[in-house]
């Protein structure tokens, strides 16, 4: 028998799709999720409605995160008039009163109907104490082998404790019992581009989890938080969630704290939250270095309408370190990158190219021996170009990152760079990315570092 176990889907319906289509092929017959289903991202609606459709086509065992409890308070509040605490559209609570605004009353009701913990049982087979955070807590950490989450093995009277919360997946034993957390269905710490869920296949008097890494359309979860006036509704709280979707590192608790305490110091007196300016998060992000990912809104794939502005793009970088000239990168490369849909361009919102990247297809440098065999299949990313007046301001970042995500969609699992050598600027960039340097290599009457990184 399979179980499939989700939680902290946050709205992100497109990573929910993904992992429910993935556990239903694997023969899951019955599914177990552990909350906050809502918040974060763009699709609250969306993934109520799967919620719903899941519960009508499988058993399905549910409770209620921190997240539905947010919204359940929020309602009680609105009923009983309290205005000051009333959700605002600013980055303090902008999220949350955008993912109220989706919910109907039956989701509402739905979710106060839901326990915070759940004992899941099958005849011949162990028993599992099911929780968000913990079993008294919805809001609760309970981190692999900490302190806090030995006491808890301890208290239950089940040989498993199945808990979420934390968007960090893991196990961990403790006096013969285990502790399983789900990770993040929408928004991994750690692990961008990839929903985290777990299969439980029941073995000889045992559960045998499967930790699952599902690639998913991020780009498009990206795109629909802009799209739908979410980012406009809190927009320095999700440039932090947009950091998370594409960096994986998570400042969540540093944001929001580091920006309430600004406003305390600033202005003696001042309401506390929600009622915080945005000056205070953009005073934050920039001290935690969290980016303003505006210019991710026009980020699209390339069409032929865009070679004129593309070529000229690239002929504005003559005579840099790349070492282009004015036949490369040239008309036949653009046009060879758009008939395999690999060429991705940013724009501002006055439709002027700001920004390029190609995924290549270059047999000669898929066939170098410095790649490491282990993380294929791979692919070359190539001709990252940046309009000189917009550099420095962090758009090579978010193009790599883009195509990464097709990349990551595409099912590969590393990609590999070559800078011109004596690029330094370059490579130290990529290597704050996360690439090393894996050998050297001379093609095309240049010579090259070879540069790769795990996706």
């Amino acid at each position: 028998m399979k179980v499939g176990v989700i939680a902290d889907i946050h709205s992100n319906q497109t990573a929910f799709r993904a992992c429910v289509d993935y556990m239903v092929n694997a023969g899951c017959e019955e599914f177990l999720l552990l909350g906050d289903f809502i918040s974060d991202t763009a699709g609250a609606r969306q993934t109520m409605e799967l919620l719903y459709e899941l519960m009508e086509q499988f058993p399905c065992h549910v409770l209620r995160g921190n997240r539905e409890e947010y919204m359940i308070e929020q309602r009680k509040i609105r009923e009983k008039e309290e205005e000051e605490k009333f959700w605002l559209a600013n980055s303090a609570s902008g999220n949350l009163l955008y993912t109220y605004r989706q919910l109907t009353e039956r989701d509402l009701d739905f979710f106060e109907s839901l326990p915070i913990t759940f004992r899941y049982e099958k005849e011949g087979y162990p028993a599992f104490t099911c929780c968000h955070g913990s079993p008294v807590n919805t809001r609760e950490l309970l981190q692999l082998d900490s302190d806090r989450t030995k006491e808890v093995l301890e208290e239950i009277d089940t040989d498993y404790l199945l808990a979420a919360h934390t968007h960090f997946p893991g196990i961990s034993r403790y006096q013969g019992k285990t502790y399983m957390n789900t990770g993040s269905c929408g928004i991994a710490i750690g692990d961008p581009g990839y929903a985290h869920a777990i299969i439980l296949e029941s073995g000889q008097n045992e559960w045998k989890p499967e930790f699952l890494r599902i690639p998913y359309d991020s780009n498009q979860v990206i795109q629909d938080i802009f799209t739908s006036g979410l980012y406009d509704m809190a927009p320095w709280f999700l440039n932090n969630n947009l950091h998370i979707l594409l960096t994986g590192t998570d400042l969540t608790p540093e944001l929001v704290n580091l920006a309430a305490k600004l406003q305390e110091e600033n202005d003696m007196g001042a309401k506390r939250w929600p009622h915080i300016e945005e000056k205070y998060f953009a005073q934050a992000a920039d001290s935690l270095k969290i980016p303003d990912y505006t210019f991710l809104r026009y980020i699209r794939p390339a069409v032929k309408e865009d070679t004129g502005k593309i070529l000229e793009l690239y002929h504005s970088m003559i005579g840099g370190a790349a070492g282009w000239n004015e036949y490369y990168p040239g008309i036949d490369t653009i046009e060879s990158d758009l008939s395999r849909n690999a060429l991705f361009v940013m724009e501002n919102e006055d439709g002027e190219l700001l920004a390029s990247i190609s995924i290549d297809a270059d047999e000669a440098v898929d066939s170098l021996k410095c790649w490491n065999q282990t993380l294929l299949p791979g692919a070359e990313l190539a001709r990252l170009c940046i309009r000189k007046e917009y550099q420095n301001k962090k758009l090579a970042r978010m193009m790599m990152a883009y195509a990464m995500n097709v990349l990551r969609k595409q099912g590969k699992r590393s990609v590999h760079i070559l800078v011109h050598e004596g690029h330094e600027v370059a490579m130290r960039a990529y290597m704050h990315l996360g690439y090393e340097k894996v050998g050297e290599c001379s093609l095309y009457d240049m010579r090259f570092v070879c540069m790769e990184r795990a996706l």
